[in-house]
């Protein structure tokens, strides 16, 4: 059929407002507010949270909420029931675990949405009690992402595709697609002021390994007393407690944690930081990386699935859980202006070359409807 007039239902857990969204809702609803604005019907299933409306329309996405973290999945499958022909495609989109769509659908309607894979993060992710089946999760992942060989994936890295075809997902059905910035990028680049600043922004979670850029940090703040580290973002209380214990620990000076900031003010102190920091150790895309270079901030971060693509150089990579090459890398760009400034453009550049409109597009074409 033509993509013209396409109805398109969106599974998904989270959707936007949710207190754990990230990068994944922010491209969804870039994406799906552009399908509705070329002509397209589109509707998002997804969890529930406290103080979240069932039905709203977003920027013209018709937003459908039910269940939770655990049972949106189930309860996705029964609305979906009685509504099957309502739509031409249904996008399972798989943050952990999925929605089974293979056992309830048929290839052509159906198409996977996945950013990156699990993996580890059952270990450092999987909250209170639920730890107990993190064992489970972690085994059963690439079994249950087996089930969706004769799907057509999308992607947002090289990286994630690469481990979908070793789950033997063919390659000519996965398709890539670009990240963008909901933002544009710096028209020049000036000068950085200093004293030497170093940021670091997401959720304050474990997964993120926060403590790791403070401990780089500190290897560079014994070099350059005055250097300043600020972390933007919010999170767990007690992962936040961990991460102030550590710059104690550590004895730092001039860090702060600004916790949840304005778009505006987030912009503002990335673009005021000489580098960013990015310690994940596993991601889809690094959509902070995207948004420090839009701003003339390159960042460094290790040589891990989403990371190494996001950030698109390996000199400023290094290898997994490596705190002394990260601030090997994070000393190195102090002590060579010239260097930094170099990197700083070259980050810039293969920001600006990215957009919605070219992900929308790509997105579409994936859907091949």
């Amino acid at each position: 059929m033509s993509a013209i007039g396409m109805r398109l239902l969106m599974l998904s857990w989270r959707s936007p407002g949710h207190p754990q969204g990230g990068g994944a809702e922010n491209l969804t609803q870039e994406v799906l507010r552009r399908l509705v604005a070329n002509g397209h019907q589109v509707t998002w299933f997804s969890a529930m949270w406290p103080g979240a409306v069932s039905r709203e329309s977003i920027d013209g996405v018709q937003m459908v909420r039910q269940g939770a973290q655990w049972s949106v999945h189930l309860r996705a499958w029964n609305w979906l029931r009685t509504r099957r022909n309502d739509f031409d495609v249904v996008v399972d989109q798989i943050n952990t675990i999925p929605f089974f769509t293979p056992l309830y659908l048929p290839a052509e309607q159906r198409r996977m949405l996945i950013f990156q894979t699990a993996r580890e993060f059952w270990w450092r992710q999987t909250p209170g009690l639920f730890k107990v089946v993190a064992p489970v999760g972690y085994l059963a992942e690439p079994r249950y992402l087996k089930l969706y060989r004769r799907t057509r994936a999308i992607t947002i890295s090289r990286s994630t595709r690469d481990e979908l075809v070793g789950l033997g997902l063919s390659a000519d059905a996965i398709s890539i697609i670009p990240m963008a910035n909901t933002f544009s990028s710096l028209e020049t680049l000036d000068p950085k002021p200093g004293p030497f600043r170093v940021i670091v922004v997401g959720r304050l979670e474990p997964a993120k390994h926060v403590e790791d850029a403070v401990r780089a940090f500190a290897v560079l703040q014994r070099r350059e007393p005055t250097a300043r580290l600020d972390v933007v973002g919010t999170g767990a209380p007690a992962y936040r407690e961990r991460l102030e214990a550590e710059v104690m620990r550590l004895g730092l000076r001039d860090v702060t944690f600004h916790g949840r900031v304005e778009e505006a003010r987030k912009h503002e102190l990335m673009a005021a930081a000489h580098v960013h920091v990015f310690c994940s150790r596993r991601e889809g895309w690094g959509l902070t990386v995207t948004e420090a270079a839009g701003l003339g901030t390159p960042s460094i971060g290790y040589d891990v699935p989403g990371v190494r693509d996001s950030i698109g150089d390996e000199r400023m990579l290094a290898a997994r859980g490596d705190v002394h090459a990260l601030a090997e890398r994070l000393v190195a760009l102090r002590d060579a202006p010239a260097s930094y400034e170099v990197f700083r453009r070259e980050a810039w550049e293969r920001t600006r070359a990215l957009s919605y409109e070219a992900t929308t597009d790509a997105f579409l074409q994936a859907l091949d409807v």
